[in-house]
Order: C-alpha cells, then sequence, then structure tokens
C-alpha cells in the first residue's frame, strides 16, 4: 500500500494488525484465481463447483471486514458461505438451471450479505382478463427488425483490463464481432506488460456496449429475442413506456404475460406501433425476468424513438457514412430539422453493491481504493466502461515518480483519454443527449461540465424555440435570457430511468468553443471510482494522418459537409488573412505587430506565443521524468523550427493509455486555416505529469487570445470585455464584477451549544471567503457559511482563486489541492472550468502560504517565496529568497495574502535572487510579502436567467465538501443590487439577502424578494448519529465507530445516539444539514425529552441553520441546491408553495421537491404567509428520515408588525408599501367538510398476514413484517371495523379546491402525544400547522385523552394538491409507525364514489376513488372523469447503496406499500417459480399480492398520488407500459415512465390511458425500480379490464354517477386485497 493507505478508514495503530491479518489471507484471496488455477477465466466462472470465484470473494471480504474493524466476523461469513450453498443445493430450481457461473451469480452477489434474492419473470395472472390485439402494427406502418440475442459475455473494463462476466443483448448481426473482441481482450491479459486488447479511449468503434436500437415516430418496431445465455436463465425485454405487444397473440407484453419469457434456446417475437405523435426519445429496457440477477450485470440497453422520416449513420469512419444498425453514438439524418448527432450514455453499476469485479491478473478489486478512499473502484460504470482514479493510474503515477495527483485525475495529458464514453464531434454541431440509468442500485447525478451544457428541463414544452440548433453558425452571447421550462445542468436518474438532454446550442457550446467537456456522476465517490467521460469537440477535421488523437477517424454531419477544415502548421498561416465573425487578422513573418487596424497585422510568433502557455522547461530539466518530477505547472517546453510551431517532446513513458508513434520526438502544433486558432487538442499524453496553467493565467484562453494594453504589449490582465469581437467571452459593455477568493481552513460551529450540551464544531472546517472578508469572517462564527455570491444577468465575472490550506497528514495527505469548478455559466473550460479535463490545462493550485515542505511525502513543494525587503509602489525589481526556480515571461502573483495590495506582474528577467518585471508595481509591498505562482484566475459569462449556479472544489472534492468546501453563485435579474435585510446596506456574499429588482423571477411575480440560499447535503461526520437496529451481531458499537473514522469521513469523538431508532443498517447515519449548519434533534432531546417540544424556540432557541424573515406578502425565493454529496435528498416547505417550473403557470404547485447531488432549483413564494397571509413561524426541512434528525431543518419567520430590525422591501406587496392584513384561514362561503378523526395504537399491525414476523436477509438483518409499535389514524366511524381486526388503510380524506376543512383529532394512544398536521395546505402556523414551532405560541399537540380542531383551507391558488399528513407529537417516530396519511384535493365539485359499489366515498377514507366530476362548471366541460388513488411507501434502510461498511444487497427493516409488503422471498417460500416472482405462487389457488390492487377499465384515466411518508432513502416509481406527463397539467410537459419520489413527498402520476394509448387489459406491474426495495416488497398490480367488466362500474356513459350505499349494497372501504 502507498502514502495514503491511512485512508482506506482504518485508525493508524491498527494498520500493523491490519496488514498482518491481510496478509495472512492473501493466498486465499488470490490462490483459486483463474491464473493459478490453471484456466481461463471464463472456464472458470462456468465451473459448476465454483470455488475459485467463491473462495476469492469470501477472502475479500474478510480483508475487507477486517479493515473495517470486523475480523472477529470471519467464522460468521464460513457460516453465512455454507448456509447459501445449502440452500442453493437444495432448491430444486437452481438444480434445474445449467451448470455454472451464471446459475449461481446470485448467492455470488449475496456473498458476505448472506441468503439468496432469486428474481423475477412472469405469465397468467390471478384473475385472468381478456387480452385482445389492438396494439399491433397496422399494415402500412415502415417496419424496423432486430434479431437480439441475450448472451453471457467478459466486459472488459477499461484499458488496464479489468473485467467481470457479465451479460448483454446484442443483434445477431454483431455476435462473432463481439466474441472476436472478447477474445482479444481474454489474450491481452495473459501477456505480460501493458497490452489494452482491443480496448481504445472512448467506447470509439467497440463491439461490448449496451445495446441501442431505434425506429421512427409512425414505425413499427418488431424484435425477435432469442435466449443463448449459458445458464437457463430465462429472459425478457421490457421497453418502459412502450405499448409492446406479443406478436403471435396481440396480448400486452407485461411482466405478467409469461409469453414475454423466453426459455434457454427459445426466442419470442415482439412489435410497437410507435405511433406518429410519440414523444421522441429515449426509453430504457432490460429483462424483468430474473431482473435484479441479470440488470446489475449488463442485461439492459434503450431504445430511441427519432423523428419522423429520419435515418441513422455511423458517425465513425472516412467516405461516405453508412448506415448504423445500432450503437450509442450516432449521427441522425433528421426528418423533421437539422442534423444531429446523438450520443446515449448509461449510467451503471457493475453488480450489487457486494460484487466486486477483477484485474487482469484475476484479483478481486478492492471495494475501497486504498489511494482514494473511493467506494467501489471499477463498480460504477459509463458504457459498460470504468476509469477509477486510484488503483489504476494513480497507483502507476506513484510507482513512477513517488506522489500520485488526484486533482489530475480526469487528465488526459497527465493519463491519456479515458476508456468510458468520448462523444466526439465539430464545432457548431447540433447534439442531443440520450441518458440512461441501466443499473438497479443507486441513484446516479449526471453532471457535464464546460458552462451552458444545460438542456431545457421539459424539451417539448419550448419545441418551436429550438435552443439545441441555435449555434451553428458562431457564439451566442445572449440567448432567450428565460423560457417556460427552467433549464437545467444536472441530472439526477435513478434504475430505469431515461432523460433526453437537448443541449443548447450544439457542440462547443453558446460560447462556440474547442474543447474536453467533462461529464461525470456527481456522487464524489462514483466519479473517483470511475464514472466519468468526456465530449471532445474540434474544430479541425478528423481524417487519416490529420487527427489530433488516437481515436478513429470522424465524419461529418451530413448537412454539415465541408465545413471543418483540414489543420495546417504555423508557417501556413503566414501571408493569410483569418476571420473572426468580422474581425480579420493579416499574418506575416515580419515586422512588429499592430493590433488596432481591422484587418490587424500580427507577426506569425506573437500569433503563436499568445495562444500558447510560456515557452520553457519545467523544472529547468531536460529530461522527461525530470520535468515531471519538478512539479512545474509555469511553461510548456514548445520550441520554434524557423516558423514552425513546434510540440514538446513525445512522451517516452510506458502505460497502457498511450504509446506514441515518434516516442522522444516533436511534431508540428497545427491550427484551424480559417481563424487562425490552435488545432483542438494540441497536447499529447505525458503520464504522470502535471500539466501546464493556461497562457498568461488568463480564463479564456481559446476565446480571448487576444489581450494587449493600450501599446500593444501583451497584458497581464485579462482581455477587456469585446477585446475579441464576437468571439469574446464577455462581449463590450459587459456588467464587471470582481472576487478574489482564498480557501482556508478554520474552526466551523455547526450546531450552537444547548443547555449542558456542548456545541458541536468541525476543527478543520475548509471554506472559501472573499479576501476583504476573511479576517471578519475567522473572528465571527455566525459568518461562517459556505460562500454564496452574487452577479447580475448580462454581467462578467472575474474570479481569482488562491488556497491557504497548507499540507498536513490527515487532511489532504501532505498533498493539499484545490480549484473552483462552476456550472452553468458560459466560460472557456479549456482554463475556467476548474477541473483539467482531457486536454484542458492547469486550474488546481497548491497552497501559497507553504514556504517549504518539510515532509518529503505527498506532492512537491508548491513555487513560492517571499520578498527579503520591501518594495514601493513603482519598483520594476524584487529580491526574493528564491527567484531560480521561476521562468522569464511567466507571471507572478506579489502579494498573495495582501488584501488591497495583492497584483499580477511579469517576470522580464531573473539575476540571481532578484526578479525584473516588465512593468513597474501597482502597490507598496512589505517584507515577507508572499510571491506565487499558485493562482488560477476564471472568467464566467452570465448570459442567462439560470438563477443558483453550484461551485466547489473538484480537486478533492470527496475531503473537502464535507468539510464546507463549496459555494454558490447565483445570477440574479437584471439590473439588481443586494442588500443586508438588517441595515438596507449593499453586501458581497452570505445566504440571506434582501435583492431590490423590477425584473422577472417567477410566473407573475417581477418585485424585489427576500432571497434565502438554502444547501441541502449528506456527508456531514460531525452531525453523525449512531444506528443500532439491523447491526452485525457481536459488533461493539465503539469498534464499529472507530473503524468509520476515515480521512474523508473524520467522526467527532462525541456522537449521539439516533432518535430515530429504526434505522436499519450500518453504524452511523451519513449526517447533514442546511448551509453546513444544523439543529441537531438528538442534542435538543438531551437537553428536553419531550419530542413535541422539539422545534420550540422558547425552550431551545432558534436553530444555528440561516432563518429567512419576512413581512407578510413579502415575495420569497428560496435558491434550493444540493451541495454534497452520496445520497439523493428533499426538501418540504410547509405552509406555502411554488413551482419547480417557475415560469409555467400551468405547472403543479407543490410544497416538498426531491433533489439529488448538484441539482437546484429556484423556488418562488410569491406571498410570504401563504395565499391567506398567515403570519407566524413555518418549517421547512429535508424530509428524508435520517437527515432530518440530524438536524436538516429551519425556521420561516413571518411577521405582520414592522420590526426595527428588518427593513420593508423596496416594492412588492403594496403600491403602499403597507403590511397587508392577513385574510381569514377559510373565506366565509367556503363549503365546509368535517372529519372525526382518531389517533390510535395499533399492536396487531402486519405488512403481510400470511407471512412470517420477520425474513432475514443478509448480515442476519431482516425484513418486518409486523410492527408491534404500530400507530394510525382513522375516522371515528371505522374505529370499530379496525378493532376487527380488519387491516387498515392509512387515512386518506378527500376534498375540493375551494373546500374549508376541519379536523377533530382525539388522542387514544396510551402515552405518545398525537397532532394532525397537513402543511401542504394553507393554514394558521399558531393555530393548525400541527407542531410546536419556533415563536408559536401555545401547544398544538394533544396528551391521551385530550381532543383539538385543526382547520385547513384548500386554497385555489394551490390548485389540486395533496397534502402528506404527519403526527407532530413526536414527529421521529410516530410516522414511521404508521401515524400518517393525505388530504387530497381534487377538483372543485367533484364527488368521490367506490369504484365498485358506487357508494358516496367523499366523507370516508378512501385510499382508491372515481372522481366524478361536475361537467356544468367552468373548465371542467371537456375534462373526463378518472380514478384516484394513494400509495403510502415507506422504508428504513440507512445503509445500502451508501458508502460505509458492511457492503449489503438488501434492504431490510419495515418496507412497504400501504401497510402492505409482499417480498419476493416471501413469495419463493409460497412455492413461486424461479423468475416468476410477479405471477401466483400457486396455479391451482391463485391469490394477489398482499399490496393495493389498483383497477381500471382500459382506457380509463388514472392518477396515482405517490406519497413517501417515512422514507429514508429515496425511491422510484413506475407502471410498466405507462408513460404520464412530468406536470400534469403543463403544456409540452416531458412524459415519462419513472419518478423519482422521497419521504414528505407527494408525487402525482396522472396516467391518460389505463392500459397505454392501445387500451389493452392485462395485469402491469407497479413498483419501486430501485430493485433491492422491489425486491422487499415494494410492488403490485395495476389491473386493466376490458372496457365493460363489469367487475368496475364505468367512469364514463351509463353507471357512471354516484350510487347511494344501502344495506344490500353496503360501502367496501376496506380493498380487495385486504379482504
Amino acid at each position: 500500500m502507498l502514502c495514503r493507505t491511512p485512508r482506506v478508514g482504518v485508525p493508524i495503530r491498527m494498520l500493523s494488525v491490519m496488514a498482518a491479518v491481510a496478509l495472512m489471507w492473501a493466498p486465499l484471496a488470490s490462490a483459486e484465481s483463474p491464473r493459478t488455477a490453471g484456466h481461463s477465466t471464463q472456464q472458470v466462472a462456468m465451473n459448476h463447483q465454483l470455488p475459485g470465484w467463491a473462495e476469492q470473494l469470501k477472502g475479500q471480504t474478510i480483508v475487507e471486514d477486517t479493515m473495517s474493524g470486523k475480523g472477529e466476523r470471519s467464522a460468521m461469513v464460513e457460516q453465512q458461505h455454507q448456509r447459501i450453498m445449502e440452500h442453493m443445493n437444495h432448491d430444486p430450481q437452481v438444480q434445474g438451471v445449467n451448470t455454472g457461473m451464471y446459475n449461481t451469480q446470485s448467492m455470488m452477489h449475496q456473498y458476505g450479505a448472506g441468503g439468496q434474492d432469486m428474481l423475477l419473470v412472469s405469465d397468467p395472472r390471478v384473475e385472468p382478463v381478456a387480452m385482445v390485439g389492438g396494439g399491433k402494427c397496422p399494415a402500412t406502418a415502415p417496419v424496423k427488425q432486430y434479431n437480439v440475442s441475450a448472451i453471457n459475455v467478459e466486459i472488459t473494463l477499461n484499458q488496464w483490463l479489468d473485467f467481470y462476466p457479465g451479460y448483454m443483448y446484442v443483434l445477431d448481426e454483431n455476435l462473432d464481432k463481439v466474441r472476436a473482441e472478447e477474445a482479444t481482450n481474454k489474450a491481452a491479459r495473459e501477456k505480460e506488460g501493458f497490452d489494452p486488447g482491443a480496448i481504445i479511449p472512448g467506447v470509439q468503434a467497440q463491439w461490448i456496449q449496451p445495446l441501442t436500437i431505434r425506429a421512427n415516430q409512425g414505425d413499427c418496431l418488431k424484435i425477435k429475442l432469442t435466449n443463448k445465455l449459458e445458464g437457463g436463465e430465462e429472459v425478457s425485454l421490457h421497453i418502459h413506456g412502450s405499448a409492446m405487444v406479443v406478436s403471435a397473440t396481440g396480448a400486452a407484453a407485461t411482466t405478467t404475460n409469461s409469453d414475454t419469457s423466453v426459455a434457454k434456446d427459445k426466442s419470442g417475437d415482439f412489435e410497437w406501433y410507435i405511433h406518429p405523435n410519440t414523444q421522441e426519445g429515449v426509453r430504457q429496457f432490460h429483462t424483468f425476468s430474473n431482473d435484479r440477477e441479470l440488470t446489475v450485470m449488463g442485461m439492459f440497453g434503450s431504445f430511441v424513438v427519432e423523428p419522423r422520416g429520419s435515418s441513422y449513420w455511423e458517425a465513425l469512419g472516412s467516405g461516405e457514412a453508412t448506415p448504423a444498425s445500432s450503437g450509442w453514438q450516432v449521427m441522425i439524418k433528421n426528418g423533421t430539422g437539422p442534423d444531429f448527432r446523438e450520443f446515449v450514455l448509461y449510467y451503471h453499476e457493475v453488480g450489487d453493491e457486494a460484487f466486486r469485479p477483477l484485474n487482469k491478473k484475476g484479483d478481486f478489486l478492492p471495494q475501497r481504493d486504498p489511494l482514494t478512499d473511493a467506494y467501489r473502484p471499477g463498480g460504477r460504470a459509463i458504457n459498460y466502461r470504468s476509469e477509477p482514479f486510484g488503483i489504476n493510474n494513480m497507483h502507476v503515477q506513484h510507482e513512477y515518480f513517488g506522489f500520485e495527483d488526484e486533482s489530475m485525475g480526469y487528465s488526459s495529458y497527465t493519463f491519456g483519454d479515458p476508456s468510458p464514453t468520448i462523444p466526439r464531434s465539430y464545432i457548431g454541431d447540433p447534439a442531443k443527449f440520450r441518458l440512461v440509468h441501466g443499473g438497479s442500485e443507486v441513484f446516479h447525478s449526471h453532471h457535464p461540465h464546460g458552462g451552458t451544457i444545460r438542456w431545457p428541463r421539459s424539451p417539448r414544452a419550448i419545441d418551436d424555440m429550438n435552443l439545441w440548433a441555435t449555434s451553428t453558425n458562431g457564439p451566442v452571447k445572449y440567448p432567450v435570457i428565460r423560457a417556460k421550462t427552467d433549464r437545467v445542468d444536472v441530472e439526477v436518474i435513478g434504475p430505469s430511468e431515461a432523460l433526453d438532454l437537448e443541449t443548447e446550442c450544439g457542440s462547443g457550446l453558446c460560447q462556440q468553443l474547442a474543447g474536453d467537456f467533462l461529464f461525470h456522476c456527481h456522487v464524489a465517490h462514483h466519479y473517483v471510482a470511475g464514472m466519468w467521460g468526456y465530449w471532445r469537440v474540434y474544430n479541425t477535421i478528423q481524417q487519416g494522418d490529420l487527427r489530433n488523437d488516437v481515436m478513429p477517424d470522424l465524419r461529418e454531419l451530413p448537412d454539415r459537409k465541408g465545413r471543418i477544415k483540414t489543420p495546417i502548421s504555423s508557417d501556413k498561416l503566414i501571408g493569410q488573412t483569418v476571420d473572426w465573425f468580422g474581425k480579420q487578422f493579416t499574418i506575416t513573418d515580419k515586422g512588429k505587430s499592430n493590433w488596432k487596424g481591422n484587418p490587424a497585422v500580427i507577426n506569425i510568433k506573437d500569433w503563436v506565443a499568445m495562444q500558447l502557455p510560456t515557452m520553457g522547461k519545467p523544472g529547468h530539466k531536460d529530461d522527461e521524468k525530470g520535468q515531471t518530477v519538478s512539479y512545474d505547472a509555469t511553461v510548456l517546453d514548445w520550441t520554434w523550427n524557423g516558423n514552425v510551431a513546434m510540440s514538446e517532446k513525445e512522451s517516452e513513458i510506458d502505460n497502457p493509455k498511450y504509446k506514441s508513434t515518434h516516442p522522444g520526438k516533436r511534431h508540428p502544433i497545427m491550427f484551424e486555416p480559417m481563424t487562425g486558432k490552435v488545432a483542438w487538442p494540441h497536447l499529447t499524453p505525458h503520464f504522470g505529469r502535471r500539466v501546464m496553467f493556461s497562457p498568461n493565467h488568463v480564463g479564456a484562453p481559446w476565446l480571448e487570445m487576444i489581450r494587449r494594453d493600450a501599446n500593444g504589449e501583451e497584458s497581464v490582465d485579462q482581455s477587456l470585455p469585446g477585446e475579441n469581437g464576437v468571439w469574446s467571452l464577455c462581449p463590450e459593455n459587459a456588467g464587471r464584477k470582481h472576487y478574489n477568493v482564498h480557501f482556508v481552513k478554520m474552526p466551523i460551529k455547526i450546531a450552537k451549544a444547548q443547555g449542558k450540551e456542548p456545541a458541536v464544531v468541525d476543527p478543520n472546517g475548509l471554506i472559501y471567503v472573499l479576501h476583504e472578508e476573511e479576517a471578519a469572517i475567522r473572528a465571527n462564527d455566525d459568518l461562517k457559511y459556505p460562500l454564496v455570491v452574487r452577479g447580475n444577468i448580462y454581467d462578467c465575472l472575474d474570479w481569482t482563486l488562491t488556497s491557504e490550506w497548507d499540507d498536513d497528514d490527515y487532511t489532504n495527505f501532505q498533498s493539499s489541492k484545490i480549484n473552483t469548478h462552476w456550472h452553468f455559466l458560459q466560460f472557456d473550460n479549456q482554463a475556467s472550468d476548474g477541473v483539467i479535463t482531457g486536454f484542458s490545462y492547469e486550474q488546481s493550485v497548491r497552497p501559497f502560504t507553504m514556504l517549504e515542505k518539510k515532509n518529503p511525502k505527498g506532492l512537491p513543494a508548491p513555487m513560492n517565496t517571499v520578498l527579503t525587503g520591501a518594495v514601493k509602489k513603482g519598483a520594476t525589481s524584487l529580491s526574493v529568497k528564491n527567484a531560480k526556480q521561476y521562468h522569464v515571461g511567466t507571471l507572478i502573483m506579489v502579494g498573495a495574502d495582501n488584501v488591497k495590495g495583492n497584483e499580477i506582474s511579469r517576470i522580464k528577467a531573473i539575476n540571481g535572487n532578484t526578479i525584473v518585471l516588465t512593468k513597474g508595481l501597482k502597490n507598496d509591498h512589505p517584507a515577507n510579502d508572499i510571491i506565487t505562482v499558485e493562482f488560477v484566475r476564471q472568467r464566467f459569462w452570465v448570459d442567462a436567467d439560470v438563477g443558483t449556479v453550484f461551485w466547489h472544489d473538484h480537486a478533492f472534492g470527496a475531503t473537502t465538501w464535507p468539510h464546507g468546501g463549496f459555494g454558490t453563485f447565483i445570477a440574479e435579474p437584471v439590473g439588481s443590487t443586494y442588500h443586508d435585510p438588517k441595515s438596507g446596506k449593499e453586501v458581497r456574499s452570505g445566504p440571506i439577502a434582501d435583492i431590490r429588482t423590477v425584473e422577472p423571477v417567477g410566473h407573475g411575480v417581477n418585485n424585489s424578494f427576500r432571497e434565502l440560499m438554502v444547501q441541502v447535503h449528506d456527508t456531514v461526520p460531525h452531525t453523525v448519529n449512531v444506528v443500532t437496529a439491523g447491526n452485525p451481531p457481536g459488533q461493539p458499537i465503539e469498534v464499529a465507530l472507530e473503524a468509520g473514522k476515515t480521512v474523508s469521513f473524520m467522526m467527532p469523538e462525541k456522537i449521539y445516539m439516533t432518535p430515530m431508532p429504526f434505522l436499519n443498517g450500518g453504524t452511523h447515519t451519513t449526517g447533514s444539514g442546511l448551509n453546513f449548519r444544523a439543529g441537531p434533534i438528538a442534542q435538543r432531546l438531551a437537553t428536553n425529552p419531550d419530542s413535541s417540544q422539539i422545534f420550540n424556540s422558547s425552550i431551545h432557541g432558534d436553530p444555528y441553520t440561516p432563518t429567512l424573515r419576512a413581512y407578510v406578502g413579502d415575495t420569497m425565493v428560496f435558491r434550493l441546491l444540493h451541495t454534497l454529496m452520496n445520497e439523493s435528498m428533499v426538501w418540504t416547505l410547509s405552509g406555502h408553495t411554488f413551482l419547480t417550473e417557475r415560469y409555467a403557470g400551468d405547472a403543479n404547485r407543490k410544497n416538498s421537491i426531491h433533489i439529488g447531488i448538484a441539482e437546484r432549483y429556484d423556488l418562488v413564494v410569491p406571498q410570504a404567509g401563504g395565499p391567506r397571509l398567515q403570519a407566524g413561524d413555518y418549517i421547512h426541512f429535508n424530509g428524508r428520515s435520517s437527515k432530518f434528525s440530524e438536524g436538516g431543518w429551519g425556521i420561516i419567520r413571518v411577521y405582520d408588525k414592522e420590526q426595527a430590525d428588518l427593513k420593508k422591501l423596496t416594492s412588492g406587496f403594496s403600491t403602499k408599501n403597507e403590511i397587508p392584513k392577513a385574510l381569514p384561514v377559510c373565506p366565509a362561503d367556503a363549503p365546509v367538510k368535517s372529519f372525526n378523526v382518531v389517533a390510535l395504537d395499533y399492536p396487531s399491525m402486519k405488512f403481510n398476514a400470511k407471512a412470517p414476523e420477520t425474513i432475514e436477509v443478509d448480515f442476519e438483518r431482516k425484513i418486518l413484517m409486523t410492527n408491534p409499535d404500530a400507530k394510525i389514524y382513522a375516522l371515528e366511524e371505522d374505529t370499530a371495523k379496525v378493532a376487527s381486526g380488519a387491516q387498515p388503510m392509512p387515512l386518506t380524506l378527500r376534498v375540493n379546491v375551494g373546500d374549508c376543512v376541519k379536523v377533530n383529532l382525539k388522542n387514544k394512544m396510551k402515552e405518545s402525544k398525537a397532532s394532525f398536521s397537513a402543511i401542504g395546505l394553507a393554514f394558521d402556523p399558531k393555530e393548525s400547522m400541527g407542531a410546536n414551532v419556533g415563536n408559536n405560541q401555545g401547544d398544538q399537540t394533544i396528551a391521551p385523552g385530550a381532543e383539538r380542531t385543526y382547520t385547513y383551507y384548500a386554497d385555489p391558488f394551490n390548485g389540486e394538491t395533496t397534502s402528506l399528513v404527519w403526527d407532530w407529537g413526536n414527529v421521529m417516530t410516530n410516522p414511521r409507525n404508521g401515524l400518517f396519511g393525505a388530504i387530497v384535493v381534487g377538483p372543485k365539485g367533484a364527488k368521490y364514489r367506490d369504484p365498485k359499489t358506487g357508494a358516496d366515498l367523499s366523507t370516508k377514507n378512501a385510499w382508491a376513488a372515481d372522481v366524478i366530476l361536475d361537467h356544468s362548471m367552468p373548465g371542467m366541460e371537456n375534462r373526463p372523469n378518472y380514478r384516484d388513488v394513494a400509495l403510502f411507501f415507506q422504508d428504513e434502510d440507512n445503509i445500502i447503496g451508501t458508502s460505509f461498511m458492511p457492503y449489503v444487497q438488501n434492504v431490510a427493516g419495515l418496507t412497504g406499500v400501504n401497510y402492505r409488503s409482499e417480498p419476493y422471498k416471501f413469495r419463493e417460500e409460497q412455492g413461486c417459480s424461479l423468475g416468476k416472482v410477479f405471477q401466483p405462487c400457486k396455479a391451482d389457488k391463485p391469490e394477489d399480492p398482499a399490496t393495493p390492487l389498483i383497477e381500471a377499465h382500459a382506457g380509463d384515466p388514472v392518477r396515482i398520488h405517490i406519497l413517501g411518508v417515512s422514507n429514508e432513502q429515496n425511491g422510484m416509481f413506475s407502471v410498466e407500459k405507462h408513460e404520464w406527463p412530468i406536470e400534469p397539467f403543463m403544456r409540452g410537459a416531458d412524459l415519462i415512465s419513472v419518478v423519482e419520489f422521497s419521504g414528505s413527498e407527494t408525487i402525482d402520476a396522472f396516467i391518460p390511458s389505463a392500459g397505454g394509448p392501445y387500451r389493452q387489459p392485462g395485469d402491469y406491474v407497479y413498483s419501486n425500480q430501485r430493485l433491492p426495495y422491489s425486491q422487499s416488497g415494494q410492488w403490485g398490480y395495476v389491473r386493466v379490464l376490458p372496457s365493460g367488466d363489469q367487475r368496475l362500474l364505468p367512469l364514463h356513459g351509463t353507471g357512471a354517477g354516484m350510487k347511494s350505499a344501502s344495506v344490500e349494497q353496503p360501502v367496501q372501504v376496506i380493498p380487495v386485497a385486504a379482504r
């Protein structure tokens, strides 16, 4: 192990013991490897005895358990191994499957995780319904036929030949090519040295890739699927959102239709008529037969619906394009618009969370990278490829040069081009990315770098704008400022999700830039583990010897042929006049350059020199290793040969990523002939070397290469706005803002003291500060927030970054380096992205405060020095301690820590320790002022209303983010000013500000507003809580916690027990808060144990999280951003609603929204106090269980009287500037609906009456099927029914828009206080929030035996919404135990009836109801009646998918839907056959699953409300073969088939037609597409009956009206599934 070994997560004092144990077990982990066993890997993989694979995995598990402090568990691991083997030996379904790796894959995934999951397939349903052939293709439709085989295949992850035995779909015509590629890779693994086999960078011309097939709108898609799997598993191919049918029968190709499962060596034929109106875009497909087993190992792909009349062409190659039958990277000759490049990116896991790929020698990859601490290196992939930073690249870098540099992990200059996808195009090409989640386990967060790689959230909503094709003829400096749908630059995707990203402006973006544009999963552990690639945009033709890199020839788009030119060497530019969109330059080989004419006359030497880094030898060394070890990034060793600019010498270092055709030699640097700009990329790989800073340390070297002073000399400053003509990043007349930013280390208070409980302090806080504010921040804990800065639309931002974070042994491993990566804005990513992507320049900095380095470990000392004497303003020479390290012509920063005097100068000469400058200093400088080259200048153009812009460290993110190393920029409306709410003075930074403006900020809102930056986050070690449920037995909590203190996750000594003891798995939560602050619940309970008073400020004081204060009626804007780092979240606001599409007036209003890493929303609340203008304190919070309990909550304080320390807004709530009066909560004429509700203990709660009380899954963790602590809400009239043993449904009350809702609650529980809180409606927070929050007086909870009335208004302003109902008498545990419900707000005047009996449900508890509209009401004339159901999802697994040991595979704890669950394991025990879990387990006694059964007639609209009622992790709701709009009522909203949901959130999935567009009857599976959760019981049926089937009343026509309940026809509230 190398110098970063402590980062593995083991205390230093345990290293010697750990090493001994690791050595002891090493033979076990390798002795049975394929190579030493004398067999090929494939032969061993197919060995029926399976010792090699199982024993290797067992050994690796033991080693890593030892490293995590679980060494004593080896015996238990052995016991689990034996138990699994015995289970398999006695399982006739396993024995009936053919031999080999693939029939025991389940055991392999579970190893060290106990038990086995035999997964799903399907056929007939419990109560068969007729299937008709309504979805078959018309005879006139053009046919696209694909013959697909499902096969076993060894998937090679990278050029280092890491691999795993997996599965894939392949076109039959390509099967031989797949086998040839597989054989080449296998043969390369047998060779010594670096042979990459068939793997070339970027997944270019590779046959082993996820299958991507296409057809057009109006086509008939036909698929013949053949099962060639060697293990005998059944397989299927289900396209999400499709209307696929079985060709032979015309029946819907549902999971429950046995004809969709294809047995070994058999075939199945399927078809889909793609209606001409079908939405363009991508749909994911995977197998539902043995779904998780096969999907996680590669059995997935995608289908793309292309525009009508399109054809598909191979992008790679020379000459005329050839048709493309499949592939992730093709050219689309568009039948309805401009041609475009299409790139399909698959984010996926490699195996489940217990699986490990192998290296080329057949040894398992570690679960944690010893160099980077990344979780599952090689286990996070894109398109079957993974490029982990540490185990390969950095490991060899250390071996060669003695250091490793994580900041260069993405650099092609340092490590060569990566193996994952590199989409390639030419500047100006329109491009569309299709984003697919191919896995089944965890969330991924797709984020492309480069600025303006952004896209509309719902592209169909602005189809007429065609933003994806607006830069085909040059830069766009002023794009559409705002649109109905918001711009997005991060998409968090969950399993089975697929999205269409129509990149604004196309290739080269709006700024028209050649370069490498990184994309990756924003989960820190995922990108470091290998989940990344980049988009390469060229400005010269890539054909034959004219290519600039190692990848194949690239064709031009069909309708853009001839636009891209052949590159030329610099001497060929002489005599040419080049043109930059009207700004011309004539290039000569003689005379002084004249920059002022048009054309300007420029000497070739000046023309080239301004485009390249300063000429020089790094470290003043001649040899390659010497230059690399010097770590000198100030110069590039290029040279002149006459008038030909020549590159640095080619690398001679041996590695698999790049082998030069002329090692040790130079070659001409090439240029684009029409513009004279250097051809991208101009650098080539030099393994292990730090890339150089950009020319002149400027932020836009390619876009703004001209930067001259008044005398025509090269300036030391950035270019003036407009100086480079149309190609300028910042146009002429741009507004200007300058920020000088330092990265500093200091203690940060996260939570203030509570009584005797001490404050929570991170002693190693790491934050960015404005240099002029640094001293004040260091002196005042209350100012220590992650930095928030602001600028206006049409501002040019100049950003100078330096670091004061010195090398140390415990936070940065003697390798301190940081940067700032910005999202969203226009910039030149060659120098302002912050990340060194591809062949971009150095954009990270070492600390300027380090003047010497005593510890030889880590990175070399930075090139810093100090003045040996004071110098005056105007001086041109400096005496310093060490001048010889610098180079003539380079820039230095003088006075780096001098607040008023830091400046940048150019070195003219070096004489001993005297530096001569080209110009006199602008400031006085004292002795010991610091001089450094370690500074970065970035530049950004705020070109549109993008709102919240995330920026953060991207050099060491997994280490710096948990300590505060992130920030935010907010793009405010044009002409805005920013003010302190207390004083009214203008401010430069801070999370809270008053924004004075008259410009729009949201739909119907254009006035000044109160602004709160809400930064939600996880992975904050100082707010973690101890978890005890579901832990491995015999594991002392102290040992587990000690092992959890990794360098990247340094937990404090004092850790509270979680106030949510049900959280299951792992030893601790992962920490959270808001704005790097928290109000920890456990800390408050330690002070006062009354759980009903947790949020009461009169007892505890306000939380340390920022409090937004406003007057009633003020506009409030919440800038919501998920800043770090591994998990998806949710944010919930009480008493107020917002539009997630802030400019779309027809979008749904919400009070809660899930949010993933680096996603952001700009949420506009038009009036503080809500639509009824109610003053008081309102809570906002992260509704994920552990995140809420860790302290992720805050207060919104709304006043109705003027406060001395709160200035009024300059405009907004009234022309008189008066505070408006409150409206009554309910208008006098509002219809009143009253409900008598009781809160009850319900200790007999069973989630499945026939299942055992617990079902063991892994590490002796259990799925809970009963809950003796259960509590429920029930209508008082139903208490007798509940007491009789009827399984209850969660309380679901139905009201109409405009109703006044009164709930009288009686607390009949024995011990707990209770309340009723419907925070998504309008209410008075001082009376009916149901929670005791802030300074609100009185007690809104009630003791056992008491009762209280709560009043809410279904305000028409909020529309048809659904409010989650929670108890806040003990919100930490009662909602988990069942004290939750919903108020569903339906259309005004609607009636609610029982779908079977017709009984009136308007005042009943009804999870399912028909909504019968009053068509006489305005707006309802043509709106159809619909079926309406509410599904309540809950879970509590704390560990699965997180980056902490133990690495579990299964979900444990209480997991269900509507107090019901149907785990796969239970169904296996009931006799369900392998792969047919969704079908009846006993053909002679068919039974529906215990979960809710949704029923509708074919063609009925079905509205499903998905509620996250108590959720520790986010889920993915899906209904197979159905699509619905992401916004139910927004014109042009994207259609989706899978949607993310989270705790405290409600989702509105309004399916327009049950059975899909062709109204196909059948049983369709709804489920959580995070398959571990589906396995644990979260799935059920949507039963689509034929039209007219009498099991349901019709929605329309005769019989559609209400019926009255009678003695003969009693109301049946309890559903069929619960009888």
